[in-house]
């Protein structure tokens, strides 16, 4: 036995030693090794890009994959649209997401512009030196964007720049097969919360008329006094949180409106406590509803900002377009939030109106009306119990045979006339106001899905096709990463102690293999 292991230590000596000298001591075969593997490297790397693989997109907000709002709009696209890219390089992330566009739907297609492969287009589009843009053209229709303006807003409260290049490009493309965008009015003249047709840095919805002309809206303002009536292209009229009352002609143009079957956007937040808006509710009670004046405080520590309970996330519908997919994918913040009211549920029925909650709270939460009390005093004499903030409202104004006259075939024929309005007791959280317990640099919209909720309500109102969505949350590729003090350690142990417990496992080794020399 002893000399078969001393003959098999042999062996293996033998091998090692040959092992060296051939494969460890000759140069030349180990500089043949070294070039093999490079060229091996180099080749792989060269048919890889010739497979022309999809981008991988680390970025947290996906902000260069197509999403699959996107994917579902351009299903409903049957004409052939054509990109023109100019003043932009192949291999630019904006040429990226086009292709992805182009893979969508075949009815895509996109050409490199340049004077050297389409003169006549380029002096068709008037393109110069210096521009960087990208034209789509459909038919006889076209559009030309500016990528260095419209495919980036900019924020004046966070001084950030909003990246809305898939929005822009989308909803772009289908605009060349709309021939109406839908029209959004929003109602001025009452210390409402004012929204941004033209970019005003001043207004408090500027992050939602941003995005709301990304998504093919068109929005425009409306002084009733100075119209005399709703125009006949109101689409969704807004009534964002006034802080006066309505005049009672005002209130008749409304009714008006909403006799028509046009549908409302309301919110209402916190007034000063003597304050009524008697006229204003007037339009609330042709829906069987009342904003209740005080704020909510969230019981459950989960949903609430730490000793804040009036900064809290509310619980959101599941089974709601409007928030079905905020509440599997995302959250909401409010602040300071007033409550709904609605008569009870036969004197509903008498009005034809039914309604289904979109927002609310726990049942533990306590409703605060007294506001000269401090919060603990109020608090012990308020109400508990769920709250509703915000809910989907529909009218049903005539079902065909309103009068006695009609013939069976007319009552047939006649389409049932519906009024929708979309309430909430809490309007800030659409806004640009920053609240300083939840974030020191984004504005309440920012937040979470805040400015979903309001595109998504305004797209349902409106009856926009493929218009619910979670839109990319570019504010928070803007946000500076703060480790935990157990997220250091981690990345101090990567950068600094592997490395040098590496260094030191070669120093002994070293020692060792100089020491049997």
């Amino acid at each position: 036995m002893e000399k078969e292991e001393k003959s098999e230590v042999k062996f293996s000596e033998k091998f090692a030693l040959k092992f060296r000298k051939v494969v460890i001591v000759s140069k030349l075969f180990t500089i043949l090794t070294v070039l093999v593997l490079v060229a091996a490297f180099i080749g792989l790397n060269l048919w890889i890009q010739s497979l022309e693989l999809p981008e991988i997109d680390v970025t947290a907000n996906q902000l260069y994959t197509l999403s699959e709002a996107s994917k579902k709009a351009l299903e409903t696209l049957h004409q052939e649209v054509k990109i023109y890219v100019f003043g932009i390089e192949e291999n630019d992330s904006i040429v990226g997401l086009i292709k992805q566009y182009c893979e969508a739907n075949d009815k895509i297609t996109y050409e490199m512009l340049s004077n050297e492969t389409n003169l006549a287009k380029v002096q068709e589009f008037e393109l110069e030196d210096g521009y960087s843009i990208v034209v789509l053209e459909s038919g006889e229709s076209k559009k030309i964007i500016d990528t260095k303006s419209e495919f980036h807003s900019y924020d004046y409260t966070t001084y950030a720049e909003v990246d809305t290049t898939e929005q822009t490009l989308t909803n772009s493309i289908l605009s060349l097969s709309t021939e109406n965008k839908p029209k959004v009015y929003f109602v001025e003249g009452h210390e409402e919360f004012k929204v941004s047709p033209d970019g005003n840095s001043q207004a408090e919805l500027g992050v939602v008329s941003t995005y709301l002309k990304n998504e093919a809206f068109e929005i425009d303002t409306l002084n009733l006094m100075s119209t005399g009536s709703v125009p006949e292209d109101c689409d969704v009229l807004a009534i964002m949180s006034p802080s006066t009352d309505f005049l009672e002609n005002e209130v008749q143009m409304v009714l008006d409106y909403i006799n028509k079957g046009g549908n409302l956007l309301l919110t209402r937040d916190v007034l000063n406590q003597e304050l009524q808006l008697v006229n204003f509710q007037k339009i609330l009670d042709v829906y069987g509803v009342s904003v209740e004046n005080g704020y909510i405080l969230e019981a459950d520590s989960n949903q609430t900002v730490s000793n804040y309970p009036y900064v809290f996330r509310p619980q959101v519908s599941t089974s709601n377009a409007i928030t079905a997919d905020i509440s599997s994918d995302s959250y909401m913040w409010l602040a300071y939030s007033a409550k709904l009211n609605f008569k009870s549920d036969e004197e509903l029925g008498n009005l034809k109106v039914t309604k289904e909650e979109l927002l609310g709270t726990t049942d533990g939460a306590v409703f605060i009306n007294d506001f000269s009390a401090d919060l603990n005093t109020a608090a012990a004499s308020s109400q508990k119990g769920h709250c509703t903030i915000a809910a989907q409202v529909t009218k049903t104004i005539s079902e065909g045979n309103t009068t006695e006259n009609n013939t069976e075939e007319n009552t047939e024929n006649a389409e049932t006339v519906q009024s929708k309005l979309i309430i909430s007791a809490n309007g800030q959280f659409m806004t640009d106001y920053i609240v300083s317990e939840l974030s020191s640099q984004y504005p309440l919209s920012y937040l979470g899905s805040n400015k979903d909720f309001a595109i998504n309500a305004i797209s349902v109102l409106a009856e926009k096709e493929n218009g619910l969505t979670i839109r990319k949350d570019m504010a928070g590729t803007s946000y500076v990463f703060t480790a935990t003090a157990e997220q250091n350690k981690i990345v101090l142990v990567v950068i600094f102690a592997v490395p040098i417990v590496i260094l030191l496992i070669g120093i002994v080794i070293w020692k060792q293999r100089k020491k049997r020399k």
